[in-house]
This record gives C-alpha cells, structure tokens and sequence, in this order.
C-alpha cells in the first residue's frame, strides 16, 4: 500500500476510515458496509454500494412505467379504432334495417290497399313492424356495448394521465 491516504468518516456508521491512493473499493472497518471510493478534480467522494444499487431499479422502473405507457396509449388507440367501428357500423345496419323495415311496410300497405290479398299484405305489413322493432332492440344493445367501450377508453386514458404525471 500507499503511504498517502486521508481520513474521511464512513456514510452509514461515521467510523473513521482511512482512503489510500490505490483503493476503489472495500468495505467499512465498523460496519461493514461496502463502499466505493469516486475520485473527481482532487475530491474524494464515499458512496455506499447500496446507494448504487438503489439507483438501478428507479432507472429500471422508469423504463418500466415508459413500456407501460407506450403499452397503454396502444391499448387506448385500439380501443378508440374499435369504439369508431361499431359506431360506423351501427349506423350501416340501422340504414339497411330501417330501410327493409320501411320497404316492407309500404309494400304491405299497397298489398292492402289494391285488395290483392289481405292476409298476405298484413303479413307483410306486420313482418315490416317486426324489421323496424329488432332493429331498434340491437340498436340499443349495440348502444349499451358502445357505452361500454368508450368507458373503458376513458378508464385508459386516465390511467395514461396518471403514468404521464408520475414520469415528470
């Protein structure tokens, strides 16, 4: 060894521990916490090598919450592509119902109306009835899902928020 070195105290027990020239690391006399020794523009600083290692998850973590970000805002672009879908299609299927609905309530009231057939204009009559009420009840089960999808979408992006606030 060395026979320049300085007295500095430790971080964790504050014994006193001599630093020679030569050393990088090695663990404290009194405590036994292990320590580096950081040499900068003639300081010495001591860091614990637990300090060291507590700053690996946080970056870890960092890393982390941003993959889960990135994974969340796939996530809500997804949800939103599928929310804009279903309401596209929703208003397909409530054209091409509707529109069956109501040919079938008109050819069924000209049935009737010429007296070609009476029960066969009715039937057409009340099948045209039928057309217009199940699509009204899909409607409303395609609106419920609808509803469903876009809380979950608001669910995501307040969780995206979050994740947004804690990484600043």
């Amino acid at each position: 060894m060395t026979d320049h070195f300085i007295k500095l105290s430790c971080g964790n027990c504050g014994g006193e521990l001599e630093v020679y020239d030569d050393m990088d690391r090695f663990a404290c006399g009194y405590c036994g916490t292990e320590i580096t020794v950081q040499r900068r523009g003639g300081t010495v600083v001591l860091k614990s090598v637990t300090q060291a290692i507590k700053t690996v998850p946080t970056g870890t973590d960092k890393t982390t919450a941003e993959l889960a970000l990135m994974r969340l805002k796939e996530e809500a672009q997804n949800l939103s592509r599928r929310y804009d879908a279903m309401l596209k299609e929703r208003i397909e299927q409530n054209k091409r119902g509707y529109l069956m609905g109501v040919s079938l309530l008109i050819i069924g009231f000209a049935v009737v109306r010429s007296g070609y057939g009476l029960l066969v204009g009715l039937s057409v009559l009340i099948a045209g009835i039928f057309t217009i009420s199940y699509i009204r009840r899909h409607d409303k089960k395609v609106l419920a899902d609808a509803r469903e999808l876009h809380a979950k979408l608001d669910v995501l992006n307040g969780r995206i928020e979050d994740h947004a606030c804690q990484q600043s």
